[in-house]
């Protein structure tokens, strides 16, 4: 697929326009879904003050009571309202479940190895190790390979 651009005066600057033949009309919203900066409403354990945090920026988020624990690529810590079973629309952005009590971003995934009783491990940008459960390891190496 070949992609063009052209400079046209009569957008905004925020403003981008997109021509494409009526076959490709799918692509519109993979489009738009990547081109949005997504953001998720936390709370700074510090201060208990709400944030917005940019979804590339989580690497991890545990299952707590009635809210999640989230650790960011800077190794911040903060809250998310919600259980993990609340928070499955976060696959759509790569973030999925690896065990009944955690959720990983996997474009931070660096890389893996099979461990233990038929368990999967993955390695994170922040070096850290993460068994994934038997029963979310075929979705995980799937989307690995």
């Amino acid at each position: 697929m070949k992609i063009k651009y052209q400079l046209i005066d009569d957008y905004a600057a925020d403003e981008i326009g997109i021509c494409m033949h009526p076959k490709n009309h799918r692509l519109i919203s993979t489009i738009e879904k990547n081109l949005e900066t997504k953001y998720l409403e936390v709370i700074d354990p510090k201060n208990s003050r709400q944030s917005k945090l940019r979804i590339e920026d989580v690497l991890v988020i545990e299952a707590m009571d009635n809210l999640s624990k989230l650790y960011t690529t800077d190794k911040d810590v903060f809250y998310l309202k919600g259980r993990l079973k609340d928070l499955e629309y976060l696959t759509k952005y790569g973030i999925l479940r690896i065990s009944n009590s955690v959720m990983i971003n996997l474009d931070k995934i660096v890389s893996f190895k099979n461990g233990k009783y038929a368990r999967l491990e993955v390695y994170t940008t922040n070096e850290e190790s993460f068994v994934v459960s038997r029963h979310f390891g075929k979705k995980i190496r799937e989307y690995l390979r």
